[in-house]
């Protein structure tokens, strides 16, 4: 057996049912989930994020991507959306350069390819974020991820990255007051109960519990996600425990979390 997978890895990555994309060599790594080729093409790496700037184990997270695929052969392969377009900042007037959303397969020295994500996420040096257009791996992504926060691996034993109740999330989000369809809003795990669901014709809203009835705070989708769910029927969840992960933000001057698609949607425990 050792052997069969020897021969496997030395013969090329094992992408699945992922596209082949292009291929190159690393020459930068950074923000932990970020890398630019010798071709000059950026990539995103498909499903995941990483701390980055003044974060909480942000230079340890670009330590080891920076370990596993600097100066290193790679091939990109999809599984959903392939390209990010960004929009001109303020008082420019030219888009930044498209960049790719990949997943990344890193040939190491010894010859042996590897899946870039499943490194970075098995050691704690990245967190599962999969979105509506790129969930392909998201079910593999998250066990591997449930792992790592068992032993508290990486990101997961400092105390900023564990999960946190519906009350403490509120709070994050009033103190960033930002829309959370923004990309710059903070990312959570959060673990609460479902006091109420609520589903309207175009949109969904999970009322969480957060022991206060000074502070509500929901659980929203709305628009294609909500148009194009396929998870647990959410009318059902009132009094579950839930995990949902997601962007936090301010509407109308209430605290929510922004969630898009099933793989977001963790059901602890049924009411």
């Amino acid at each position: 057996m050792a052997l069969c997978l020897l021969l496997l890895s030395a013969c090329g990555p094992q992408i699945g049912e992922l596209e082949r994309g292009e291929e190159g060599r690393v020459v930068r790594a950074s923000n932990g989930d970020t890398l630019e080729l010798d071709s000059g093409l950026r990539v995103f790496l498909a499903e995941i994020d990483a701390p980055r700037g003044e974060q909480d184990y942000a230079a340890q997270a670009n330590g080891e991507l920076e370990a596993l695929v600097l100066h290193r052969n790679v091939l990109l392969a999809y599984g959903g959306t392939k390209r990010w377009v960004g929009r001109p900042r303020d008082g420019d007037t030219q888009a930044p350069p498209e960049a790719a959303i990949a997943h990344v397969f890193v040939k190491s020295e010894g010859g042996r390819w590897f899946w870039l994500q499943h490194e970075l996420i098995s050691r704690g040096a990245a967190f599962v974020r999969p979105r509506h257009d790129n969930h392909a791996r998201a079910e593999e992504l998250l066990a591997l991820e449930a792992r790592a926060r068992a032993g508290e691996t990486g990101l997961w034993g400092r105390r900023a990255w564990r999960s946190v109740n519906a009350r403490t999330a509120a709070q994050i989000a009033l103190q960033a007051n930002l829309n959370c369809l923004r990309g710059d809003a903070p990312y959570r795990i959060v673990e609460a109960n479902v006091t109420e669901a609520r589903v309207f014709e175009r949109r969904a809203s999970l009322m969480l519990d957060t022991a206060s009835a000074e502070t509500p705070f929901a659980a929203v989708m709305f628009g294609e996600s909500f148009a194009n769910w396929n998870g647990p029927t959410l009318a059902s969840l009132n009094g579950a425990r839930v995990r949902i992960r997601g962007s936090l933000g301010v509407y109308r001057d209430e605290p929510q979390i922004c969630f898009d698609h099933a793989s977001q949607l963790e059901v602890l425990s049924s009411n």
